[in-house]
């Protein structure tokens, strides 16, 4: 713990003392702790926990936000700086026991007075034993009716096992066997959250195959055995794509590109449009995936071809531009084993296409741009003018011209042609 923290949270525990209240460290902090995991959020529970919060807050001139109005379980979130963040929930229940009791899961049911937090005692409340499933790495919901009370905790299990690299306990999947149908009960974006946070770790196929065995997956997205392939393919390209494309690394290693996993793995578990799936989608994530998803059928039909131009390489580049790393991405992980060669060749053509050609030009300052179509020609934006600024870029990648004469030249002939097509 840094000496910030150790400060701040010193001061917390000074208040609550002058308060005559008893703060408990709980939850993920308490789990993360335990697991000598560093900490950068701290969840916080008492009597008027959420009181406290705003109060110290208040004291050491810290912005809050109240995350949570409901009367009884009022969480109130403490802005320490852009790392740090205290959140303060009120107990649930008439003690500490009862509170840790109406938790998920056994790792999360831990808690520990902030003083003995900060002194370094080993005064743990664990009634579940959820020590000792952080020493066996497995995930245990609690008894009682934890899932129907809350049935994202079901999905939230799967993600928990993900970031952890924990096992889900036999009877915990069971009890989610027998409740799947009720994640359906679960708010859109709430299950959209916990999905995505699952899909962002690196090493999920596994959960992903014992998530359909048990009917979960089934519930958000309807699933074949050949998608879980596809899907088992596509991560392991994802993680080890110097395996297959070791010039490009630098490519699939840009954070734009790092960012997209989580959406490229889903694609390959959707056999419908993805618009028509209840996940709350941003506008950008529903663009994504559309776009992806054609560019990917593009590859595929350009790849059935024996022999395709130049011409039309740069148009399905400068078309996917882009998407045409994550689209290549899904198609790679598509082929099968008798033409997977074949594949990874035509995707390298590509790849040294874009990478090459095509963005040494793109990333420049055109040969001609709008201003100069203005003042040499005296047109106004059209139609035309579209077309002349994407014949000249085409035909600048292509080497078919190298100057800004050579591309007046070429808009010329581009008005020409319009002109006796308009006057014809």
């Amino acid at each position: 713990m840094d000496s910030l923290t150790q400060s701040t949270l010193q001061s917390l525990l000074n208040l609550s003392i002058s308060k005559n209240q008893t703060l408990f460290v709980v939850g993920g902090t308490l789990r993360d702790f335990l697991s000598q995991k560093p900490c950068s959020d701290f969840d916080l529970t008492g009597k008027d926990a959420s009181g406290t919060g705003i109060s110290f807050s208040r004291s050491q001139n810290f912005k809050y936000i109240l995350l949570d109005k409901t009367p009884g379980r009022r969480t109130v979130r403490v802005i320490v700086n852009q790392e740090h963040h205290l959140d303060f929930t009120d107990l649930q229940g008439g003690n500490i026991e009862e509170d840790l009791s109406q938790r998920d899961f056994t790792i999360n049911a831990m808690g520990q007075q902030l003083s003995d937090f900060l002194s370094g005692e080993k005064n743990i409340i664990d009634l579940h034993k959820g020590q000792e499933d952080l020493t066996n790495k497995r995930i245990r919901v609690l008894k009682g009716p934890v899932i129907q009370s809350d049935p994202l905790r079901m999905l939230r299990a799967f993600r928990f096992a993900a970031t952890l690299n924990f096992a889900i306990d036999e009877a915990t999947l069971s009890a989610i066997t027998l409740y799947k149908d009720k994640l359906k009960e679960s708010a859109p974006e709430r299950i959209w959250h916990e999905l995505t946070l699952f899909l962002k770790e690196t090493d999920t196929f596994t959960l992903i195959r014992s998530m359909h065995s048990c009917g979960l997956l089934d519930c958000l997205l309807t699933t074949s055995d050949n998608a879980l392939v596809h899907y088992e393919k596509i991560e392991s390209l994802l993680n080890h794509p110097g395996a297959i494309f070791p010039e490009y690394m630098g490519e699939f290693g840009a954070k734009s590109f790092l960012d997209k996993h989580y959406l490229l793995k889903l694609s390959v578990l959707m056999n419908r449009h993805p618009g028509s799936y209840a996940f709350n989608f941003s506008n950008v994530e529903l663009k994504f995936l559309e776009k992806v998803a054609k560019i990917t059928c593009c590859l595929a039909e350009m790849h059935t071809e024996d022999n395709f131009s130049l011409s039309e390489t740069y148009e399905l580049v400068n078309q996917a531009n882009e998407e045409l790393l994550p689209s290549i991405t899904i198609f790679t992980s598509s082929l099968d084993a008798a033409d997977a060669d074949r594949g990874v060749i035509f995707c390298n053509h590509l790849l040294k296409f874009y990478c090459g050609e095509y963005l040494s030009v793109v990333n420049n300052n055109p040969l001609l741009d709008g201003e100069d179509i203005i003042q040499h020609f005296g047109l106004s934006p059209s139609k035309l003018f579209g077309k002349i600024l994407g014949d000249v870029q085409k035909a600048h990648v292509l080497g078919q011209i190298k100057t800004r004469d050579d591309a007046i030249d070429l808009a010329e002939k581009i008005i020409q042609s319009q002109t006796k097509e308009s006057s014809g």
